[in-house]
């Protein structure tokens, strides 16, 4: 008979060797679980162990003793969260201009050549035939000749309308684009031009070229798009389960793989109302500076972003069955007597839930509710052989 009891223990103690290895967490079905947590009995008792069964025959153990259950205290802490992402580089939308041509023509040479190409403001970026500028052009001297012709008139209104033909030519070539500094070299030589040469309003880098050598040009078609990379857009991609921690404001830390090294501080500027279907994320805006033109649009950048929640009354999630509806934690009324308490939880941070209500700071509850649970629910018949028992699933 001793023999046999010493072959028990020495069983129990490689099962429960065998648990400690790794994380060992039974599927219950629905009904048993429910039943389990509404008895009316809602208390684990070390009294209630059997003693003595007619097939394995073992001295009484306590609870601790026989599962050797791990306690852990309510405290509370200071929580601070930290969500690493990945970044896209862009363009600020407020940056990029296009360049449009107000008159139908054909390119016939091309300063902006290639793609990439830096340009400063004032230098010519497109040399461009236009039968229509041809003609305004020639209306424009008309203009300019008879109001020289009727200075000298005492008609007021003769001259005041020949003013005002002169006004309206004028503008009409500044509206196409045309400088004032070569109207005013057309008004000097008269000689009409049968190109017209298109300079940059702005510095920055061609990023778009739509057209070649020959292109027709269309009136109000864009000929460049150019952006000046003084400012960078970060876009941060926030996934789904973080969007309730970031905020606008907050600090975040940048590294890109080209200076790894190097470490930008920015702020989160803008939050986007609009989710990526595919990879649910959302776009969360830093404005970087970039005066000397080290980042790049389309770089790849990592986004650190640690959040200080305050401090909360908090437990390990392995002190907490949460089943979805309910959340039960048991607390440790009595050296090896465990109560199962309803509490409710707020946040979850790094493996530890927020207490919100049902417990109070300095309260023991065991560590391994689970655990407790399904051991609780063996001694007291819940599974048994004759029932249908779920497989057992290995977090290790």
């Amino acid at each position: 008979m001793k023999n046999k009891v010493l072959i028990v223990i020495i069983a129990l103690i490689s099962a429960l060797v065998g648990l400690t290895a790794g994380f060992v967490f039974k599927i219950y079905d629905k009904v048993d679980f429910e039943s389990l947590i509404y008895k009316e009995d809602k208390t684990i008792k070390s009294e209630n162990l059997p003693v003595k069964t007619t097939t394995r025959p073992v001295d009484i153990l306590t609870v601790e003793q026989l599962f050797n259950i791990d306690t852990t205290v309510v405290r509370k802490m200071k929580l601070a969260k930290t969500i690493e992402t990945y970044a896209d580089v862009v363009h600020p939308e407020t940056d990029l201009k296009e360049i449009v041509f107000k008159i139908d023509g054909y390119v016939e040479e091309i300063y902006a050549d290639f793609t990439g190409k830096y340009i400063k403001k004032g230098q010519p970026l497109v040399k461009i035939y236009s039968p229509e500028l041809v003609s305004a052009q020639e209306e424009f001297l008309r203009a300019y000749e008879y109001l020289k012709s009727v200075e000298n008139s005492k008609d007021y209104i003769i001259k005041n309308t020949a003013k005002k033909l002169y006004e309206a030519s004028y503008k009409k070539l500044l509206y196409w684009d045309i400088t004032p500094k070569q109207i005013e070299n057309l008004k000097k030589t008269k000689k009409v031009m049968k190109t017209l040469t298109l300079y940059s309003p702005y510095d920055g880098w061609i990023m778009e070229k739509y057209i070649y050598l020959g292109s027709k040009i269309q009136a109000g078609k864009p000929l460049f798009r150019i952006a000046n990379h003084e400012k960078l857009w970060v876009l941060a991609k926030i996934y789904e389960p973080y969007l309730s921690f970031v905020k606008e404001g907050l600090n975040v830390e940048l590294y890109f793989d080209s200076y790894p090294d190097k470490k930008i501080i920015g702020k989160i500027d803008y939050i986007y109302p609009i989710i990526d279907f595919k990879n649910r994320t959302i776009d969360a805006r830093i404005v970087i500076d970039n005066k000397n033109y080290k980042y790049i649009p389309k770089m790849y950048s990592k986004v650190i972003v640690k959040i200080f929640l305050g401090e909360k009354l908090v437990l390990p999630d392995t002190a907490v069955i949460n089943t979805g509806k309910r959340q039960i934690v048991f607390w440790q009324k009595e050296k090896g007597v465990f109560e199962p308490v309803f509490v409710k939880l707020g946040m979850f941070v790094d493996g530890f839930y927020e207490i919100k209500e049902g417990l109070h700071e300095g309260m023991v509850v065991a560590n391994s509710a689970l655990f407790l649970l399904d051991a609780d629910a063996q001694l007291r018949g819940k599974y048994s052989k004759d029932k249908k028992q779920t497989n057992m699933i290995h977090h290790h």
